[in-house]
């Protein structure tokens, strides 16, 4: 299988590009081909603007979104790796989700009928948190958290698979 695994995580030497690196490496031993986007090292722009929305609307996406869309288009898997900040994703991911999964999911286009164009692709998502799971339940957060991304990646016509945090793990 085709993964693609985008990497949301400002420091290079964090727990979540450890996780990455474990995470594709377990995957490449295992005979899967494995592509990886850090979005910060890479520079991606998250920021939704005006100009990407009237070229979603015409079907024209931005040269970065449409590079982004054609990795996701390209791997049968799709895993979303960061940081649990503030009850979600950081800003970037955030981004690159406005930005990207609106593009594919079929959202701005003009067609009358809803058609996700990302269907048959498989997701997952990760994320690590300095808080107990404990202390992500009392809230709710854990189970926000798990609802928002089974509709986000479903929306887009991605089955989600798998949908984990990794918390106390990293508290030292």
């Amino acid at each position: 299988m085709r993964h693609l695994v985008i990497a949301a995580h400002p420091r290079v030497k964090s727990f979540n590009h450890s996780v990455v690196e474990a995470y594709s490496a377990t995957l490449t031993e295992r005979g899967h081909r494995v592509a990886s986007r850090d979005l910060y090292a890479v520079g991606f722009n998250p920021i939704l603007s005006a100009r990407d929305l009237a070229g979603l609307a015409r079907g024209k996406p931005a040269r970065d979104i449409r590079h982004e869309l054609n990795a996701m288009r390209a791997a049968d898997v799709v895993t979303l790796i960061s940081p649990l900040w503030w009850s979600s994703f950081p800003a970037m991911l955030k981004g690159y989700v406005d930005r990207v999964f609106t593009a594919g999911s079929g959202y701005l286009t003009k067609q009358k009928n809803y058609r996700p164009s990302l269907s048959g692709k498989k997701g997952a998502t990760i994320m690590t948190s300095e808080a107990s799971v404990e202390e992500l339940k009392s809230g709710d957060t854990l189970g926000a958290l798990k609802r928002y991304h089974r509709e986000l990646m479903e929306y887009c016509g991605i089955e989600l698979v798998g949908n984990f945090t990794l918390a106390e793990l990293i508290r030292r």
